[in-house]
């Protein structure tokens, strides 16, 4: 399919135009709690370590990572040395941001080196962009590492399918140790495509001692990697394998199969992927990508296993899952793509799709608004509507603790620091760390909460949660602001 410099030219400009969109989030000051944990474990520290507290080296990150998060700390590793040039929150978020630049690069590759149509390769470009996760573009958190790394396995196995040679497949054995690091769900991708590369180098014309090799070249790192998370962070944050209570999603009832309406849906897709790839030979389309077709259904198989054993949630549609859901959407573009080239033959009907196409892709992003945008209100945003220096003692919640401490210490309002922070504040605790499960989890928190009603000594609350474990009735919210209180009739 000969290509057309104008569609290329229009479709290249539209995505840089919606990379653009999400790129706007960067200037977003307020790390959330997840955030804020996220930044301060990169520090060597944690969400509820003491205000001001010095940072501490790389020992310090594993420690607290192991402790105070629930992926296998790679990210937090790499925010370590990036926030060493800067600690700026669009510095922070230029990280994430970078993965997901990543990712969509991955996926117009990888269309390009299939589709060999650089319009097709591009328009697929634009699916990281309509995935419902698109928050996590920016997120200070491992979402995007994860997101990028399941389509690096992609990549690897499409590279060694050309060419398996040992130096190749030790390159790819650490690019995979790297973002098998990021979070848990990646392993599963991991250990599905080493699965091929393995049956790969069995197949391969070298010789028996050179396959031992090649195997071993491939296998240690990863092996390594493995041990070193499990010892490292997987013992200290769920060595049972047990469902966390703050995780609903996660179910052994069939029901989580069907709903919602957009799980079933997927399960669908996953059905006719299933079927297609059991007729691969009648279907020239199917064959061509038998490799990939069978990857994403065996991986969609496991996560669905996984979700109905209470080990890891199976809902397409949330941020918890783009490992496998960034690669189902990449077989699918591929496969409708590969269809629309033999349908549409005609240049100008083919340039009538594209323009429909991005017709569609902008309806998308405009549904996909809520994403696109920053977090609408924030502590952040509260703060500007009262002068915090009004007010002699402050208490902060658990939730909005480490959140507050960035940004006095080195986000925005660091400004005001020597005249307000700390000596004004004082921060609530969650759990000492994250190993309580379940209701034991939940009733350890309860015990270490106050009620709000106990809390009279203080001028003024930043208590989002607070609220939600006792009584307010001497408590009122502060005019324009969500979580800020200030006590009745003052």
């Amino acid at each position: 399919m000969k290509n057309s410099s104008f569609p290329t030219v229009i479709i290249t400009a539209s995505l840089v135009l919606a990379l653009f969109t999400v790129a706007r989030n960067l200037a977003d000051p307020y790390l959330w709690f997840d955030e804020a944990g996220q930044f301060f474990i990169s520090k060597g520290l944690n969400h509820y370590s003491t205000p001001l507290e010095p940072e501490n080296g790389i020992r310090g990150v594993i420690e607290n990572n192991a402790l105070y998060n629930l992926d296998p700390g790679g990210f937090s590793l790499l925010l370590h040395f990036w926030s060493k040039i800067s600690n700026s929150h669009i510095w922070l978020r230029l990280l994430p941001f970078s993965f997901f630049i990543g990712t969509v690069l991955s996926f117009i590759y990888l269309a390009y080196l299939w589709l060999e149509d650089l319009r097709l390769a591009l328009l697929i470009g634009f699916i990281p962009i309509l995935m419902p996760a698109l928050r996590t573009a920016v997120e200070i958190r491992a979402y995007s590492m994860e997101t990028f790394g399941s389509l690096i396995c992609v990549i690897a196995l499409v590279n060694l399918e050309n060419r398996a040679s040992i130096r190749n497949l030790f390159f790819w054995s650490l690019a995979l140790s790297v973002v098998m690091t990021s979070r848990y769900s990646v392993i599963v991708v991991v250990f599905i495509i080493s699965l091929y590369i393995l049956r790969l180098i069995s197949a391969s014309d070298l010789r028996h001692e050179r396959k031992i090799v090649a195997l071993f070249v491939y296998s240690f790192p990863l092996l390594i990697t493995v041990i070193y998370i499990y010892f490292y962070s997987f013992v200290f944050q769920n060595k049972s394998l047990g469902a966390f209570g703050y995780l609903p999603y996660i179910s052994r009832d069939i029901k989580v199969l069907f709903f919602p309406f957009t799980s079933f849906l997927y399960l669908l897709l996953i059905i006719v992927l299933l079927i297609s790839y059991l007729y691969r030979e009648r279907i020239e389309i199917v064959k061509n990508h038998k490799n990939l077709l069978q990857i994403v259904v065996l991986t969609n198989i496991v996560f669905i296993a996984l979700s109905f054993f209470g080990v890891h949630p199976w809902c397409p549609f949330f941020r918890r899952n783009n490992s496998f859901v960034s690669i189902t959407l990449l077989c699918l573009a591929i496969l409708s793509a590969e269809f629309l080239k033999r349908v549409v033959k005609q240049p100008k009907n083919l340039n009538f799709v594209f323009a429909l196409s991005l017709l569609l892709i902008a309806l998308g992003i405009g549904f996909n608004h809520s994403n696109l945008a920053s977090y609408k209100i924030n502590t952040y945003s509260n703060l500007r509507i009262v002068d915090i220096a009004d007010y002699d003692r402050i208490y902060v919640d658990w939730w909005e603790s480490a959140s507050i401490r960035y940004l006095f210490e080195y986000g925005t309002l660091r400004s005001q620091r020597s005249e307000l922070y700390p000596e004004r504040f004082t921060f609530g605790k969650g759990i000492s760390n994250i190993r309580f499960l379940g209701k034991e989890r939940r009733s350890e928190f309860l015990k270490i909460q106050p009620r709000m009603n106990e809390l009279v000594e203080f001028d003024l609350l930043i208590a989002p949660r607070l609220a939600e474990y006792g009584p307010r009735d001497k408590w009122e919210l502060v005019s324009g602001t969500t979580n800020l209180y200030i006590k009745s009739g003052s």
